[in-house]
């Protein structure tokens, strides 16, 4: 007898989810996006080169009208999330690290290397020829610093479509649907049976999984009204503080360039330079210092709903620097940012380094309390937002959901914390640990 699966999202995780079920050949398997398809031969330029900010620029491959509120008090700004087959790995930075596996052992994973083991996204170092200027100075003032590994092969990105799901579509039992948006799980009882689409219409199911990331998964959890304490609570990001600068020159170099090709980890802060900031004028001739606290203590972060209208974004609020303890280590890193901006390295290729939209440049930023009230007004988050369907807490150590049967979750919302990296390849790992698990 066949089971039918279903799973919701495709992204980071929800491509690998699909195409590992589906090598059982007693299972069918049908993968829902909300977004449009990436086919193999027809990808758009701006995804396979090495921008991501021209990825992200590209039509109907990010939620254009997603807002957050970073701080308490703040006003909602623009997050941006990727969507589409293919979803924020389509978009992102290409950033690909494993992470600490002491955070995965605290956890009480056990399995994580095997889980690795069978990740298909490659990982290549940015080779010295793509670094632009901000890269090169990076490398020159911190001797710790390092060409970034990027999920690229041969200098194209390697979405997980291209690394999972187009090799699995031949599979008689595996079927993609894109432009689908997921309303609500269908229960019988508190057993998945299925799930209802935004045009009124539903699909059963006999195993549901929800993998639509961290803020809309919780959203559909609660649309269908589960009853599981904790389902969007918990929400963490990457606190993060962007230094621009303006570069004295910008390189003659042809398009697209390469915004992000190294960085630097010093304890739990990661520096992060940009080339450049895209090619709208008003961009021209700037590039970006972002320092991100990566093992943030706070999580008051949550995701609620405001409607049942399954169209309507959630609400969703960061929560960054409620712990006083973030705040001042992200402090902390903002110093060790200005002193590498002071080192020769950038002075060569920096003019100024300004910290606001009315250019106040970092010279400001004089002492503790003008540090704090900069990261409070201009300080953000790294979208790497996690944790808002915690293991242990909504969902058990395989995923499912607890007080329900046959619904798991497959997502960045099922980290007990957020990884202390960029969370696309820990995403991959705990999908491929998840689907194992099945």
């Amino acid at each position: 007898m066949t089971e039918h699966w279903i799973v919701v999202g495709a992204g980071s995780a929800g491509c690998v989810a699909a195409a590992r079920l589906s090598e059982r050949h007693d299972r069918s398997v049908t993968l829902l996006e909300s977004g449009p398809d990436l086919l193999s031969g027809q990808v758009p330029a701006s995804i396979d080169g090495p921008d991501f900010l021209a990825a992200v620029e590209e039509p109907g491959r990010t939620f254009t009208d997603l807002v957050v509120r970073r701080h308490a008090g703040a006003e909602p700004a623009p997050y941006v999330r990727g969507r589409g087959v293919g979803g924020s790995s389509a978009v992102n930075a290409m950033i690909g690290l494993r992470g600490d596996g002491s955070q995965f052992a605290a956890w009480g994973w056990d399995d994580v290397d095997e889980a690795w083991g069978r990740v298909l996204v490659p990982v290549e170092v940015a080779p010295s020829d793509d670094l632009g200027p901000v890269d090169r100075a990076l490398l020159a003032a911190a001797p710790d610093a390092i060409r970034a590994p990027l999920t690229r092969l041969d200098g194209r990105r390697v979405t997980t479509a291209e690394a999972y799901l187009w090799p699995a579509l031949s599979r008689p039992n595996l079927a993609v649907t894109a432009d689908a948006h997921v309303d609500r799980v269908v229960f019988d009882g508190r057993r998945a049976v299925g799930v209802a689409l935004a045009d009124g219409s539903e699909i059963a199911a006999d195993r549901v999984v929800l993998a639509a990331g961290a803020i809309h998964t919780p959203a559909i959890l609660l649309r269908s009204d589960v009853e599981t304490p904790g389902v969007g609570e918990g929400l963490q990001d990457h606190p993060s503080a962007p230094i621009t600068l303006v570069l004295r020159e910008q390189p003659d170099r042809p398009r697209p360039r390469l915004a992000i090709g190294a960085l630097l980890r010093r304890g739990d802060l990661q520096v992060l330079p940009m080339n450049h900031l895209g090619d709208a004028p008003a961009a021209a001739g700037l590039g970006l210092l972002m320092v991100a606290l990566m093992r943030p203590r706070g999580a008051a972060g949550r995701v609620t709903i405001a409607s049942d209208d399954p169209l309507a974004h959630p609400d969703v609020d960061l929560g960054l620097l409620d712990d006083p303890a973030d705040l001042a280590a992200l402090r902390g890193g903002v110093r060790a940012t200005l002193d590498l901006l002071a080192r020769p390295a950038f002075a060569e290729v920096v003019e100024r380094a300004v910290v606001d939209e009315q250019g106040t440049v970092v010279d400001a930023l004089t002492d503790d309390d003008r540090i704090d009230a900069w990261l409070r007004s201009g300080g953000g988050g790294y979208v790497h937002v996690s944790s808002t369907c915690r293991m242990g807490v909504v969902v058990d150590d395989n995923g499912a959901v607890f007080l329900y049967e046959a619904l798991s979750v497959c997502d960045a919302s099922v980290f007990p914390s957020i990884p202390d990296v960029n969370t696309h390849l820990p995403t991959v790992m705990l999908a491929e640990r998840l689907a194992a698990r099945w």
